[in-house]
C-alpha cells in the first residue's frame, strides 16, 4: 500500500517551540502527487532519520497544499538527530498511518480537547478541524513547568465565540497550578448532567494522565478518545510490540486513537506497556 513506501521529503520549514520542542515541515504532495493520500487528524507517520533509525510520530498539522508537519520533543537519539537537522535537509516518511480521531456526532454540544506536554501535537490538528466547523471547543494544555508550554501561538490566535483555553502546570508557572487531569474535574463541575451527557473529550498525553481523565469521564458519563503511544518499530501490525491486552488491537493498525468502550476493555490502559524485547513493563 502507498502509506507504507517510504517516500524522501527535504525539510521546508522549522519553527523552535520551546526548549527542546521543534516543529518541522515538509511537502508530501509534491513528491509523489498521483498516490497523496491526505492525513487526517490523530493518525501518525513513521519518520526515518538516515544513519539514525525510524521512529513513529504524531502529525502536528497539514494542509491543503500537502504540507505537513510534526513536533519532536529531544527524548532519544533518533528525536535528538531530528532537531539537530536543518532547513534542505532530508527524512523519509511513511503514511499516514492508523486510525485518527473520529469528529463528534451532531448531538455533541461541548468537546474538551486535553492534552499532556508533547501530547498536545495531534490535537492541534483536531482543533484545526472543530474550529473550521464553527464547534464549540474547550482546551486544556497541561505542562510540568511553564517553558514546556506549547502552540500558545497558534491557541490563542483562535476565536474567542468558540473556544475557551485553559493551560496549567504542576508548578504553577504558568496559567492554573495543578494537572490536566485536576483542571478538567474542576473545570466540569459547572456543567449540568446533561450537558456532561452531550459531551465529548479528546485527550493525548502521559498515559497516568489519560487513565486519569478516563476515570473522570465514566463517573461523569462523558465520552472520549484517547491517543495512545506505545513501542512501535514497523508501523504497520508486523512487530507486534504495540499490543494491548488482553483484545490483542494493534496501536499501529486499530488506533492509535480508542473510545471508550474500547479502552474499557483495554487491562494495560495506564498499567502496562511492553519494552523493545515484548516484555511488559509498568508504566510510570
Amino acid at each position: 500500500m502507498t502509506e507504507n513506501m517510504i517516500k524522501t521529503v527535504k525539510i521546508q520549514k522549522i519553527i523552535d517551540e520551546c526548549d527542546g520542542i521543534r516543529t518541522i515541515y515538509f511537502n508530501m504532495k509534491e513528491v509523489d502527487p498521483r498516490n497523496y493520500i491526505p492525513p487526517k487528524s490523530g493518525q501518525f507517520v513513521m519518520v526515518w532519520v538516515p544513519g539514525v533509525d525510524e521512529i513513529p510520530m504524531s502529525l502536528s498539522g497539514y494542509d491543503d497544499l500537502g504540507t505537513w508537519s510534526i513536533t519532536v520533543k529531544t527524548v532519544g537519539e533518533c528525536t535528538a538527530a531530528l532537531n539537530h537537522l536543518n532547513i534542505g535537509d532530508y527524512i523519509g516518511i511513511r503514511g499516514p498511518l492508523g486510525n485518527g480521531f473520529k469528529l463528534p456526532d451532531n448531538n455533541i454540544e461541548n468537546i474538551f480537547i486535553i492534552g499532556g506536554g508533547i501530547g498536545m501535537a495531534p490535537l492541534k490538528c483536531l482543533v484545526r478541524e472543530l474550529c473550521e466547523q464553527n464547534l464549540r471547543v474547550l482546551i486544556i494544555e497541561g505542562a510540568k513547568i511553564g517553558t514546556d508550554i506549547i502552540f500558545t501561538g497558534d491557541f490563542d490566535t483562535l476565536d474567542d465565540e468558540f473556544t475557551e483555553i485553559f493551560y496549567c502546570t504542576d508548578d504553577g508557572s504558568y496559567g492554573l497550578e495543578g494537572t490536566a487531569s485536576k483542571t478538567f474535574k474542576n473545570v466540569i463541575k459547572k456543567f449540568s448532567n446533561r450537558e456532561l451527557s452531550k459531551s465529548e473529550v479528546y485527550t493525548c498525553g502521559p498515559e497516568k494522565m489519560m487513565h486519569e481523565i478516563f476515570q473522570i469521564c465514566e463517573l461523569s458519563r462523558v465520552r472520549m478518545q484517547a491517543s495512545l503511544e506505545r513501542m512501535m518499530r514497523c508501523g504497520c501490525g508486523l512487530c507486534g510490540l504495540c499490543t494491548l491486552d488482553p483484545l490483542g488491537l494493534l496501536v499501529c493498525k486499530d488506533g492509535p486513537v480508542f473510545n471508550s468502550e474500547i479502552l474499557r476493555e483495554i487491562h494495560d490502559f495506564g498499567k502496562y506497556k511492553r519494552d523493545i524485547t515484548g516484555n511488559r513493563i509498568t508504566i510510570e
